[in-house]
């Protein structure tokens, strides 16, 4: 047992010592999956850059051609209401699963539907890092159901390597700066197109409530985050779907993207 654990040890110090090296080069993002595959067993794995003003821009992924048609929409614009996409608008670092931070009904949601389950994934984490500039990196670690969910064990693992990620990465960012940021079409207009949508039809507060529906929040959830009480929260959303003609969440925000994305170039 201590031998094996010995030796696992020898791979991540030899793993860190090769990503630091890379910094700066194209091997960077292999050497930083290498490093995580030394510290635990994962599918697919996905870097992406945000910025609150452009389209996420995909860096690395082990993804397979069948996956590409719900990346091509996720890049498009769903991402907007990607709980990981918020978490890094908030300015975070650090190491995070996807349940510490997704609404209560996220899982039940259309959205998870439409862009998550497709994935086939069962479990997902993420290491958040903050670049220059209000750039965002985002490294995915996925599990299909060919292995289990992250056990607390591994959980533990990945978290005590998550400072070793966020200064390799962000001495890496700003290395490739310059290089890595080229001129984007600004995704400016597609965020407010998606806060303003139903603006002629919805009020203010419906407005409100809407945001959090289509992005899975519950009736109690976004009752706490708006103020209001669940009873409250739930006639506003009867008053949504009928003001915008649909009948369910899934319906709507079809109807939400179809309406935006087709307006806004990628």
């Amino acid at each position: 047992m201590s031998t094996r654990n010995s030796l696992n040890d020898h791979s991540l110090i030899h793993g860190v010592a090769d990503v630091i090296l890379a910094v700066g080069q194209d091997s960077f993002i292999d050497k930083l999956t290498y490093l995580l595959r030394s510290a635990t067993s994962f599918d697919d794995y996905v870097m992406l850059m945000y910025h609150p003003s452009a389209a996420p821009v995909v860096l690395s992924s082990s993804f397979a051609n069948t996956d590409l048609s719900v990346w091509e929409r996720y890049i498009q614009g769903a991402y907007l209401l990607s709980p990981f996409y918020d978490y890094c608008m908030q300015g975070k670092n650090g190491f995070v699963t996807l349940s510490e931070i997704a609404p209560e009904d996220f899982y039940d949601s259309a959205y998870y539907d439409d862009y998550f389950r497709p994935s086939r994934l069962i479990d997902e984490v993420c290491f958040v890092v903050q670049g220059q500039e209000q750039y965002s990196y985002l490294l995915s670690l996925g599990r299909t159901r060919s292995l289990s969910s992250f056990n607390q064990r591994v959980l533990d693992k990945l978290k005590a390597l998550s400072p070793i990620l966020q200064a390799t990465i962000q001495l890496d960012d700003q290395r490739r700066h310059t290089e890595r940021h080229p001129q984007q079409t600004s995704h400016a207009a597609l965020k407010q197109r998606l806060l303003n949508y139903g603006n002629d039809k919805l009020t203010a507060r419906e407005q409100d409530v809407m945001q959090l529906l289509i992005r899975g929040y519950s009736s109690k959830e976004a009752a706490q985050v708006l103020s209001i009480s669940p009873e409250t929260e739930r006639v506003h959303r009867k008053n949504i779907y009928a003001k915008l003609n649909v009948e369910s969440q899934k319906e709507l925000l079809s109807q939400l993207f179809e309406e935006i994305l087709n307006d806004i170039p990628a």
